[in-house]
């Protein structure tokens, strides 16, 4: 696999992760300083407002029950009273859920000129001497009849429950963003594991692909040359690095100029030069794959080579006869009939000769068997040294042998007979006073079937061999 590719990769994948890292972190400021410039602009003066709002409310309505107070003409000690009795049952009204007062301080300044009041009842204070933190409202106070500004009121309303509800609010809230701050963080550690994972995965992938006993090829799709490969694919193709770190061979590009398989599971049988110029079989499959975002294909080769051997050997076993390697007589009734069929069809000329050793029974009596095996064996080589390239011979049974003619008449076939029959006679043997002659019979094609051919040659060879053999006999 190209080393540089996959450290680029990987060291983009640190980057991603990184950088994901640093947006998560920067998305978590941005939501604790959005809630905490909401809470500091928006909320908390909202509240506070509100809350001074109700407390002038409530001190407006207390007022009511002091200026109905001046309205009696009361004398001015049982006004004064009245008025200090009525301050003190404001400061009583408290909240039923916390038993906390609503006013915590009251002070009240009437005017000398307008009210005829004790002097020490023209300035009255209620309540606690000091409230710092207190709303503070002040409420002017009118004569009933006259409508003239008598005196003010002011109020020292409790900060208790607007301390209650920012308490609340504000608890809500870290609850809220919290929330959110661990759903980031976990937003953050699960696309971080995530990335971590793929880069693991990415690493097995490649360990599994650099350990694969068989060439593997990952390319991209639209690009020449190899992506990647394993150290078998190299050997196996000779790929060789180019200037842009791609991997090319000539054994890589006759691959895929030939044509790869394109549907999942799709095999293809091909022949490879492989990298010591030897021509090899292997199968071939692709599979469209996703690597590191880029569209590419998985490319597989399994040499099959020692199989296709076994197979041409079986192939060849099925149709030669083991002891001479000529055509076995399958294969030569086979073909026969394939020539006769052709010239059947196009009115082609065709001829068989069909020869048979004479007394070789006696050769093999006298020489022994091993003498008569290399009898038949050397006949073979002869009968191809004898024939066209497009001429059929082989071992039609014991020791007799077929010879196929296409494009031959029944003159043409007596003299490749004659030829072969002197050739047969010429031969020279090791064994001192071994004499080996053929009988043939020869018949020309004229409508007949396979078996009807070969029987008119046989009863033409029978002549021959009545008629003193080391001869050959034709049409009558």
């Amino acid at each position: 696999m190209n080393e540089r590719a996959f450290a680029a990769r990987r060291r983009f994948s640190l980057t991603l992760e990184r950088n994901l890292a640093v947006i998560f972190a920067l998305l978590g400021i941005l939501l604790t300083t959005l809630i905490a410039l909401n809470w500091v602009i928006v909320i908390e003066p909202t509240l506070r407002a509100d809350a001074e709002s109700r407390s002038r409310a409530f001190a407006q309505a207390q007022t009511s029950g002091i200026e109905t107070l001046l309205r009696n003409g009361r004398q001015p000690e049982q006004l004064a009273d009245a008025i200090r009795t009525e301050l003190d049952a404001v400061l009583l009204l408290k909240d039923q859920t916390t038993d906390s007062p609503f006013i915590r301080r009251l002070t009240l300044a009437l005017d000398e000129d307008l009210l005829d009041l004790p002097p020490a009842s023209l300035a009255i204070t209620r309540g606690e001497s000091e409230c710092p933190d207190c709303f503070i409202t002040q409420i002017p106070l009118y004569d009933p009849d006259d409508h003239l500004l008598v005196g003010i009121v002011t109020f020292y309303s409790s900060p208790q429950f607007l301390n209650d509800l920012i308490g609340s609010v504000r608890g809500k809230l870290l609850w809220v963003g919290g929330g959110m701050l661990i759903v980031i963080g976990l937003a953050w550690f699960g696309a971080s594991r995530v990335l971590h994972r793929l880069g693991e995965s990415e690493s097995n992938l490649r360990t599994l692909f650099e350990a694969a006993p068989f060439p593997m090829i990952l390319a991209e799709r639209g690009l020449g040359g190899v992506t990647q490969a394993n150290q078998a694919a190299k050997s196996y193709l000779a790929l060789e690095p180019d200037n842009s770190g791609r991997l090319h061979s000539r054994a890589w590009e006759a691959l895929a100029a030939d044509g790869l398989p394109a549907g999942i599971g799709e095999q293809r049988e091909t022949r490879i030069l492989t990298s010591d110029r030897s021509r090899r079989w292997a199968v071939v499959s692709a599979m469209p794959i996703r690597f590191s975002g880029i569209s590419s294909r998985l490319i597989s080769l399994v040499d099959i080579s020692e199989l296709k051997a076994i197979q041409d050997d079986l192939r060849r076993a099925s149709l030669t006869d083991g002891l001479t390697g000529a055509f076995n007589r399958r294969y030569l009734l086979q073909k026969l009939a394939e020539e006769i069929e052709r010239a059947k069809r196009y009115g082609d000329e065709l001829s068989v000769i069909l020869l048979d050793l004479d007394f070789f029974k006696a050769i093999n009596d006298t020489f022994g068997h091993r003498t008569g095996d290399e009898v038949l064996v050397k006949i073979a080589a002869t009968l191809r040294t004898c024939t066209r390239d497009v001429d059929i011979s082989g071992r039609y049974g014991g020791e007799e042998f077929l010879v196929i003619l296409p494009h031959t008449s029944v003159a043409s076939a007596m003299d490749v007979a004659e030829r072969i029959r002197g050739a047969v006679k010429a031969l020279t043997w090791s064994q001192p006073g071994l004499r080996v002659t053929a009988s043939s019979g020869v018949c020309e094609y004229a409508g007949m079937d396979v078996d009807s051919l070969v029987e008119i040659a046989d009863q033409r060879l029978y002549r021959a061999k009545q008629e003193g053999r080391d001869r050959v006999v034709g049409a009558s």
